[in-house]
């Protein structure tokens, strides 16, 4: 799949606001986008239309010309940090190879930073979408889409 390809993947997130912005464990990241969407039992969580996950990346959350926070800051920085995303307006995201690090634009020059930490055996992220499908960017410049059931959310 080209990075072309894959820009069309995420390009319909363009021009939504995030939502239930989420730290998982350890510095695992979770952006919902669109509609949420019902749980199919009592225990999950609720996702958005399109849900974002940063796995087995590292991240830097930065706004104008500072730092916000970075992927292995302590905890309690990185939960305050991470709230600044909510309810922002996505409004680019620029995939750089050979990695396909990436960038997330949002408004108030916001700005996601991910960066790959592996060239093999792990995905670096995760985008679940609409149509039951999800985008796996990873391990090392490798992307594939297809199934979200093959991929625990």
């Amino acid at each position: 799949m080209s990075i072309q390809e894959v820009q069309l993947k995420v390009n319909p997130l363009l021009g939504q606001k995030t939502w239930g912005v989420s730290l998982g464990f350890g510095s695992f990241l979770t952006l919902e986008f669109g509609q949420p969407l019902p749980p199919s039992n009592e225990h999950q969580k609720i996702h958005g239309e399109w849900h974002l996950w940063l796995y087995n990346c590292v991240w830097r959350l930065e706004e104008e010309d500072r730092i916000l926070a970075a992927s292995g800051d302590e905890r309690d920085q990185l939960e305050t940090a991470i709230h600044r995303l909510d309810n922002l307006t996505l409004q680019s995201i620029d995939l750089l190879p050979p990695a396909w690090d990436a960038v997330f634009t949002f408004e108030h020059q916001v700005v996601l930073r991910l960066f790959a930490i592996y060239s093999q055996d792990y995905d670096h992220w995760f985008l679940y979408a609409p149509d039951g499908n999800v985008l796996s960017v990873g391990p090392g410049s490798c992307w594939s889409y297809g199934s979200s059931t093959a991929i625990p959310a």
